[in-house]
């Protein structure tokens, strides 16, 4: 895996938790365990298989189990089950 570039500062979890990942249509998901998050990104591991419309879509990520918290987002890098994802404004 390629180093560290990410510049701000972020907020790790020892344990991680669980998180949603939703295609903004609907039509894909997955589940993952977040392990760091910051200001623009957060980086999680895969809990089920991938989507590969993930690697070129916008998608949500539900950062709380009753989904009131949620970001836009798209992947950045993909590394054996881990994932960096940047944080998105909606246009």
């Amino acid at each position: 895996m390629t180093s560290d570039k990410r510049n701000m500062k972020r907020v790790s979890f020892e344990e991680g938790f669980e998180i949603s990942v939703v295609a903004i249509d609907g039509t894909w998901s997955i589940r993952g365990r977040i392990s760091d998050v910051s200001e623009t990104g957060a980086k999680f591991r895969a809990l089920s298989p991938l989507s590969e419309r993930m690697r070129t879509e916008e998608f949500f990520v539900f950062l709380t189990p009753n989904q009131k918290v949620r970001r836009r987002a798209i992947l950045v890098w993909a590394d054996k089950g881990l994932l960096g994802i940047k944080f998105v404004k909606a246009g």
